[in-house]
């Protein structure tokens, strides 16, 4: 059981044997459960709607005896209930601790026992029971059991009008509901107020206040309730006496501990315990025998491995098991004799591959294979062929430079291939060897010096298309070997990834710039004013950013700035931007706004997160007094005050439906004039250096001129 194949074998075994054991258990365990708490549940109902018939049945029985008191002590016509009372004993075996009469208009007469409080007088009282009907209510007693009672009208030769309150014994209460009571099931008897009328167990006062919170709700219900000891299976159920009794409905409450309820599950557990570890025991005598036949050969290939790893290739594994373990070790001497001759070229392709890989531009993945591919494949010339993706045939040849004597930068030649020479290099299955008066020499011309007579060519496919071309070039003493042919072909496959990889990238980036540059003459030709100003306001930035020195990571940021920096114009009203007069303080409150609305624009994109203070910040003033936020000096992001000029300068210079553009020599001084004010002086210093070495005046527009108005400081 040391070896770790061993404990692997013995573990199998036991997870086979266990693992039907344990579905079965949890399966039958879980479906026991659910019925057993079903059937709990069930029972528990049917005790409560059981206790609650008994209730019902023990006060009409008691009703019937406490009409036969009734008509026992008042069927004596002319005299008084205490004459009667003299008369005639205590009945035997009754179920009151007391009878009262309450005659109208006379003092209350207790007939025997102790005396009973009269119910709430009302009016509906007063018809119920007239209409012969019994009523039972509740007297609370202060630290003591509330006391029962019924009551009742009198009638037939009874004297006097009036009625009778008989107080029943709680021990009549407990027998009703003792009677009704299942095994193992607790009961709690509430009133109408939420005493305890009966208990055969005290439940937490934290269940009752749950029942009593929710019965107005619903007449039943059931729940568990998590205690510190066990967990309860509680079931609730309205006792009406509302309409024959006059009554608020009484509430009963069963209970029963879920351990009590779910025994049968612990004793079948406890059997599958049992029958599991039976199982353990026998499964484990069957895998020690299995294990002791496999231990030996796996030592060995086991031995043979660690040698492997220490760069022993001579290392040989004798097995003669008569089975797998023996084709395995001869499987595994025949892989160290491979290893021993091909360990050291597979380091060198990993690495040229991982270099070629690795590339994300063209110029690179070229240089390396030109510079690493010689290491693994003794060639003596080598020569990529990239074709060009316009169908045309035109090529590049990049050679690894001995023609020109200098091995780290390889000369490139354009070539064109013909049809047919394209169609066989696409049909060529592997690789194609060029001899003295093929037709590839042609190609092959520029780059066959140093004694190379005869080419390897193997073609790069991409997508099944003929993307390009590894040459490499043999001289009279060389040959090419099986192995290194299909070490090249591996990177010559790598080379056409990366090749497909940094084109797509390139692709990618083409795509963003273009994508932004539709979107933002998107956004200038919301209005015809602003045609091309995102575009002319990129260039200036970036020729003032690249003045400064700016890294290329900064230059990319400041262009994706300049491109989208009035995006936040798409939510400007067109009669705002449009308007020809001078724009009110509301419309300019509105114009202010678009800053924040570009940033708010471009937040769910993550690849614009850097630019958004950009965005944001394009109008804010050197001085504090721009927008949207005041911000002065150098806590404005250094592209948003690179940009602020070349924004400020395009609009000047280009005409609006205020005004006309002003000329860039106006557009220059007041860019002068404002240094240090609304622009930083360092970037308004190299801005002018820039204009000042401008020589051509394409740059500038020759437009009519006119004087710097108040429109300026409100440009939209």
């Amino acid at each position: 059981m040391r070896s770790v194949v061993a404990k692997r074998i013995f573990g199998l075994f036991l997870l086979c044997a266990l693992l039907p054991i344990g579905c079965i258990a949890f399966f039958s365990l879980r479906e026991m459960s659910s019925n057993l708490k079903e059937q709990s549940h069930q029972h528990l109902h049917h005790a409560c709607k059981q206790i609650s018939v008994s209730v019902l049945e023990g006060f009409s029985f008691l009703r019937t005896e406490m009409e036969a008191l009734v008509s026992s002590y008042g069927s004596h016509p002319g005299e008084s209930i205490g004459d009667v009372g003299k008369e005639m004993p205590e009945p035997p075996q009754t179920h009151f601790l007391g009878l009262t009469f309450f005659p109208e208009g006379s003092a209350a007469e207790t007939v025997f026992g102790t005396a009973c409080p009269p119910p709430p007088h009302t009016e509906t009282l007063r018809n119920h029971l007239a209409s012969g009907q019994a009523t039972v209510f509740v007297q609370r007693v202060s630290g003591a059991p509330s006391r029962v009672h019924m009551a009742l009208a009198s009638r037939g030769m009874m004297a006097g009008r009036g009625f009778w309150v008989g107080e029943i014994r709680p021990k009549h209460l407990r027998e009703i509901v003792e009677n009704a009571l299942p095994a193992q099931v607790d009961v709690i008897l509430l009133d109408s107020s939420g005493e305890v009328v009966y208990s055969s167990r005290l439940l937490p006062k934290t269940v009752v206040e749950r029942i009593g919170a929710v019965v107005g709700q619903t007449s039943s219900g059931q729940f568990e309730w998590e205690g510190e000891g066990d967990t309860l299976l509680v079931h609730y159920r309205s006792i009406f006496l509302k309409v024959v009794y006059l009554s608020e409905d009484w509430i009963v409450i069963a209970s029963q501990s879920k351990t009590d309820a779910f025994a049968p599950v612990t004793n079948v557990t406890r059997m599958f315990v049992l029958i599991a570890v039976l199982t353990v025991l026998v499964v484990s005598l069957f895998s020690i025998g299995q294990i002791r036949r496999s231990l030996v050969p796996l030592e060995k290939l086991r031995e043979g491995t660690e040698n492997i790893s220490r760069g022993d290739f001579e290392s040989r594994v004798e097995v003669k098991s008569g089975d797998e373990f023996e084709e395995l070790a001869n499987s595994f001497n025949l892989m160290s004799e491979r290893l021993k001759r091909e360990f050291h070229a597979l380091i060198e392709t990993g690495r040229i591959v991982r270099s070629v890989l690795t590339g994300l531009e063209k110029e690179k993945i070229v240089d390396t294979v030109l510079s690493n591919l010689q290491s693994i494949v003794p060639c003596d010339k080598v020569a990529l062929f990239l074709i060009a993706s316009g169908g045309n045939g035109a090529a590049q040849i990049y050679t690894d430079g001995s023609g020109s004597g200098n091995r780290a930068d390889p000369r490139q030649i354009s070539v064109v291939f013909t049809p047919k020479e394209l169609q066989k290099l696409e049909t060529t299955d592997g690789s194609s060897i060029v001899k003295s008066g093929d037709e590839f020499l042609r190609l092959l011309a520029p780059i066959s010096g140093n004694g190379a007579l005869r080419f390897v060519l193997l073609p790069l496919l991409h997508k099944e298309s003929l993307a390009g071309v590894l040459a490499m070039g043999y001289g009279p003493g060389s040959k090419q070997v099986r192995e290194d042919l299909l070490r090249a072909r591996q990177i010559g496959d790598q080379v056409v990834v990366a090749l497909a990889n940094a084109g797509l990238l390139e692709e990618l980036a083409q795509f963003n710039r273009g994508a932004m540059t539709a979107l933002a003459r998107a956004v200038d030709a919301k209005s015809p004013w602003t045609l091309g100003h995102s575009e002319r306001v990129t260039a200036l930035s970036l020729a003032i950013g690249r003045e400064m020195g700016l890294t290329a990571k900064e230059l990319d940021m400041l262009q994706r700035g300049g491109l989208l920096h009035d995006i936040g114009k798409i939510g400007i009203p067109g009669s705002i931007l449009d308007k020809p007069g001078k724009l009110t303080r509301e419309e300019f409150a509105i114009i202010q706004e678009h800053p924040e609305k570009g940033a708010r624009i471009l937040e769910p994109i993550p690849a614009f997160q850097e630019i958004i203070p950009v965005v944001t910040q394009h109008h804010e003033r050197f001085d504090g007094k721009g927008y949207p936020w005041g911000l002065s000096g150098e806590a404005i992001s250094l592209g948003a005050r690179i940009l602020a000029i070349a924004d400020v300068y395009d609009a000047l210079t280009s005409d609006r439906p205020y005004r006309v553009a002003l000329r860039p020599e106006d557009a220059i001084s007041y860019v002068a004039e404002n240094a240090g004010i609304q622009f930083d002086p360092a970037v308004a210093r190299i801005f002018l250096n820039i204009i000042s070495r401008e020589e051509a005046t394409s740059t500038f527009r020759e437009d009519r001129p006119v004087s710097i108005s108040g429109h300026v400081t409100i440009t939209k």
